[in-house]
């Protein structure tokens, strides 16, 4: 390809499905362009010059990992289960006791 500067990760992104909204469009109504985002997993804003800028969601982790078995751990490891009182005597000396 002959010309100027490509800048191939803006291409790419403009030849791809991915929605295109204005800067118009994200002062005037951001709720429609961070719609698109989560639905599409990804947007592109253009300016006038030429910038353009992706916005995708961050993903957090709304549900958190199972915890593990610890009873079926302390089985395994073949530790005994501690009563009440030997339970009461590990929590005293955890705090400083």
């Amino acid at each position: 390809m002959t010309g100027g500067n490509v800048d191939e990760v803006s291409n790419a992104d403009m030849m791809s499905d991915m929605k295109t909204f204005t800067v118009r469009d994200l002062d005037r109504s951001p709720g429609s362009v961070l719609k698109a985002a989560e639905a599409d997993g990804a947007v592109l804003v253009c300016c006038r010059d030429g910038r353009a800028y992706r916005i995708s969601p961050e993903r957090s982790n709304p549900k958190p990992g199972r915890a593990p078995d610890f009873a079926a751990w302390r089985k395994q490891s073949g530790m005994p289960r501690l009563n009440r009182t030997q339970t009461a005597a590990v929590d005293r000396r955890i705090a400083g006791e």
